[in-house]
């Protein structure tokens, strides 16, 4: 099922509620979406894939690399997205661009 509506990551929300549903979270260049959609997996121990795009550094600026610095490179975002569970994996798309997917199974 297809949901068309702002979602922040609040698994409690309207848009939260009807996740609990679903098999699996999915999110193709999901832009401000990317991190809720981790962190609404994690929470409902759901499998995911999002495929990052944008990092929206000034969105975002509570996003810390290891070395405390914003997070500010889509390299940097894969990273610190990848950091959320050492049971996120990262792996590669055959297409050209933005072509890694972070996901969990």
């Amino acid at each position: 099922r297809h949901i068309a509506a702002e979602f922040w990551g609040d698994p409690h929300d309207p848009v939260g509620r009807s996740l609990a549903g679903c098999d699996v979270l999915v999110g193709m260049h999901p832009d401000q979406a990317t991190e809720p959609i981790v962190d609404a997996a994690l929470a409902l121990g759901k499998p995911f894939a999002v495929v990052p795009c944008c990092v929206f550094p000034e969105m975002f600026p509570n996003r810390r690399t290891p070395e405390g610095t914003t997070v500010r490179t889509w390299v940097e975002f894969l990273e610190y997205l990848k950091a959320k569970d050492p049971s996120i994996q990262m792996a590669y798309l055959p297409f050209k661009g933005r072509n890694r997917v972070i996901y969990r199974l």
